[in-house]
């Protein structure tokens, strides 16, 4: 990554200064492709883990399973679902702890990616000065007027273009960030409390608890679904599913 405090300052008084001052911003903001730095794999492995974890808390709640339907169960496709489900809920423990590491990748992945859009909007400060300062460079009568207010709107087409990446890019930065925050609504009070009314659930006190553990597996589903959604709106590139770590 070229930093902006590598490109010299103040914006020089010559014109010729000033074009290369700006040569020097283009080529640094080409060279620190901020679309290439914000990979949908990280975001994806996320919600993955998540899947699998809420699969695994319904296999607790057998309740809780939607009864498959009569296709699905003449090719024995409910079988293999539950197979699924009970071998995920034996390994809970497993899964969180595969989540939380997809949490640690997605984080960092966000934190070196918001250190690039940093970046890119001092140098697109610089090329807004470097056009300000073409502009007012010289008289208006002498003979490289034109030339200068050509290459200032120059400037301002590559920051407008720029700058409209910049957004795009730090939208989807801040709907990583709502993944994550959803995550840590799951991982810090969701699940606790899940435990708590899934023990419950099986005692004579679990009746006379107004949200059941069933009701918290359903809404650890609609996260998940939302984060899906939120990741399927964005159009990611297609994630390989993580591997699991070895029990």
């Amino acid at each position: 990554m070229t930093s902006a405090a590598s490109i010299p300052e103040p914006v020089p008084d010559d014109a010729v200064g000033i074009g290369a001052y700006a040569d020097a911003l283009i080529a640094a903001l080409a060279a620190d492709d901020m679309a290439a730095t914000l990979d949908a794999a990280p975001a994806a492995a996320l919600v993955e883990r998540l899947r699998d974890l809420h699969t695994a808390m319904r296999a607790v709640l057998p309740k809780s399973r939607p009864r498959a339907g009569l296709f699905a169960r003449l090719l024995g496709r409910d079988v293999v679902d539950q197979q699924e489900a009970e071998a995920l809920g034996a390994r809970m423990g497993v899964l969180l702890i595969d989540a939380d590491r997809a949490e640690a990748t997605l984080r960092a992945d966000i934190a070196a990616h918001r250190a690039r859009l940093a970046n890119a909007t001092s140098l697109l400060e610089g090329l807004c000065q470097a056009a300000d300062a073409l502009r007012a460079h010289g008289a208006a009568d002498d003979a490289h007027h034109d030339l200068r207010l050509r290459r200032a709107q120059h400037l301002d087409t590559v920051h407008a273009t720029q700058d409209l990446s910049r957004q795009q890019l730090q939208l989807i930065s801040d709907q990583h960030d709502a993944l994550l925050a959803r995550y840590r609504n799951i991982r810090d009070v969701l699940l606790p409390l899940w435990r708590q009314r899934a023990a419950a659930d099986h005692t004579v006190q679990g009746a006379a608890h107004a949200v059941t553990a069933a009701d918290i597996e359903a809404d650890v589903g609609h996260a998940v679904d939302a984060m899906t959604a939120t990741l399927d709106a964005r159009a990611p590139a297609h994630a390989d599913r993580p591997k699991e770590t070895d029990a």
